[in-house]
């Protein structure tokens, strides 16, 4: 019934145990586990490409680090990433992928906090993320109970929050306006429209915690839709956005993935 998924227990000793899953949790599972290994293994592989390692040389040199610490952590993300694909879920592999997006937030943040409330999310989407990896190790750890849902549902609710109100609503930022005006697909003021958009992202960040059955549904159907046209909208104009090293495109795959797992776990 919908009581079993609406506790959340969040607090309390994490599991250790990995017992058979069921199929369900086990499709879930690999559905999670193959879009957060997408992110690292995108995040590698783009080093390979002038864009990523001129962005990465510009904020290593603020941190007076060589460009051969740029590869030297792609190399790391790219064993990250195929760890995540062939080992089964692990506390460890968990733990390891929390500190490292940890880690490049904080520092990231100290050197430029405006990053924060960046317009495509470069630090924001970061929030979502670590609740996919999370969700990876507790349905394997205990399934689909109340906290692994909760956890989910959550971080995929947070980010239509954060990414409607700072960036939209407080920190509207030149180029998002830029890129709504060269969309031709506004026949208004792109500011109105962003503060329209941000206010219409916030609020569905919040039912998205409060909606029962066939509207909370109907809600994740729409983001699910959000997730493809708006990266398809901002990605047509600047495609460079997936080679990006902090990951303003790439995140949103993650991002999908989990809204369609919170999605077909809601009850209907």
């Amino acid at each position: 019934g919908y009581s079993d998924y609406t506790i959340w227990p969040v607090i309390g000793p994490l599991p250790s145990t990995h017992s058979p899953l069921p199929a369900s949790s086990a499709h879930s599972v690999f559905r999670l586990k193959a879009a957060t290994a997408f992110l690292w293994l995108a995040t590698a592989l783009s080093v390979l490409h002038p864009y990523y390692r001129s962005i990465g040389h510009a904020w290593l040199s603020l941190l007076g680090l060589p460009d051969l610490f740029m590869w030297l952590a792609c190399a790391g993300e790219l064993v990250l990433g195929l760890l995540i694909l062939v080992l089964p879920p692990r506390r460890w592999l968990m733990l390891l992928q929390v500190l490292a997006v940890c880690v490049f937030t904080v520092a990231l943040a100290v050197l430029d906090p405006s990053l924060l409330v960046h317009p495509f999310g470069v630090l924001s989407k970061n929030l979502p993320f670590l609740a996919v990896v999370v969700t990876v190790w507790l349905l394997a750890s205990e399934g689909w109970t109340s906290r692994t849902w909760w956890i989910l549902r959550a971080g995929m609710a947070v980010v239509w929050i954060t990414e409607g109100v700072f960036p939209k609503l407080l920190f509207i930022r030149p180029e998002e306006v830029e890129v709504v005006a060269r969309s031709g697909l506004v026949p208004f003021s792109p500011l109105t429209f962003l503060m329209l958009l941000g206010a219409a992202q916030a609020a569905s960040g919040v039912l998205a915690l409060v909606l029962k059955g066939p509207w909370l549904r109907a809600l994740l159907a729409a983001q699910m839709a959000g997730l493809v046209i708006l990266p398809l909208l901002v990605s047509a104009q600047d495609p460079l956005l997936w080679l990006h090293p902090f990951g303003p495109m790439t995140k949103n795959i993650p991002i999908l993935v989990g809204t369609f797992e919170v999605f077909r776990r809601c009850p209907r």
